[in-house]
């Protein structure tokens, strides 16, 4: 692992591998880029891979302030710093995935290719913002272990368990979590809406369902992929954090979808 500095930001960084095809792990909220390791050595050799920590997360720099354009922002920073210019394969979780469509949306130049895995893609209720708001107040008042169990009950159930040592892990590393960037990220939520990205969208996506997913519904997976002109949608058998519960499901996936890409970069 190393760092950078990048237009003043410090990112804890991986970037391994050989190869002209670029991947982007982008990781979840809460996550880190210890959120792929079961997927890195699933990953095709001959490309480069790159993960990286999410400002305010992992071991990258705090952040307090952060929004959708922000993270977009960020990563391009990152792939400057780092010399790689060319377009990228985006691979996204959860709000990772929302920020792979997004600046698929904006800068279409630097994204080869989209697959992104329950995306969140906003339009929430009132009522729903309004418990997003409590609970951002509740993470600055009492910390990552107010809100940890209640959390990871819907996002990595007690029936994906089976390898307890691995979500013992991630429940650990969630606790370790910074409350206030996790706060700030948890009222970005509460403004979100992709509507009016999908059409700006021109490079191939897949967006993938879980079938397990209590957060994600796989219905309004497959409805966002409708709406992109180069969308393809798949259901997988897996909980919301697919890199974690059915890493070797997500690597088939990959490879299946970049198949389909021969040709392209």
């Amino acid at each position: 692992m190393r760092w950078i500095e990048a237009n003043s930001k410090v990112f804890r960084y991986q970037l391994s591998g050989s190869g002209a095809r670029v991947i982007v792990l982008i990781h979840e909220a809460g996550g880190s880029l210890q959120s792929w390791d079961e997927l890195m050595p699933l990953l095709p050799a001959a490309c480069r891979i790159l993960r990286y920590d999410q400002l305010g997360f992992g071991m990258s720099e705090r952040s307090k302030t952060i929004s959708i354009a922000s993270m977009a922002q960020d990563l391009l920073d990152l792939l400057d710093a780092l010399g790689l210019v060319a377009p990228c394969h985006l691979v996204g979780t959860a709000i990772g995935a929302t920020l792979a469509l997004s600046l698929a949306a904006s800068d279409p130049g630097r994204v080869a290719s989209v697959l992104a895995t329950s995306p969140v893609t906003g339009g929430i209720p009132e009522a729903a913002k309004g418990l997003l708001e409590q609970r951002a107040l509740l993470l600055e008042e009492k910390g990552m272990r107010a809100v940890a169990d209640s959390s990871l009950l819907r996002s990595y159930p007690p029936a994906l368990r089976q390898d307890a040592d691995r979500f013992d892990q991630y429940r650990a590393r969630f606790i370790a979590n910074d409350p206030l960037a996790f706060a700030a990220l948890t009222r970005v939520f509460t403004t979100l809406d992709l509507g009016g990205c999908y059409e700006k969208i021109v490079c191939p996506v897949l967006i993938v369902g879980c079938s397990a997913d209590q957060i994600k519904p796989p219905h309004e997976c497959a409805a966002a992929a409708d709406l992109i002109a180069d969308g393809r949608y798949a259901l997988a058998e897996s909980g919301h954090f697919i890199s974690l519960q059915a890493p070797q499901l997500l690597a088939n996936l990959l490879d299946s979808f970049l198949e389909t890409l021969d040709g392209r970069p």
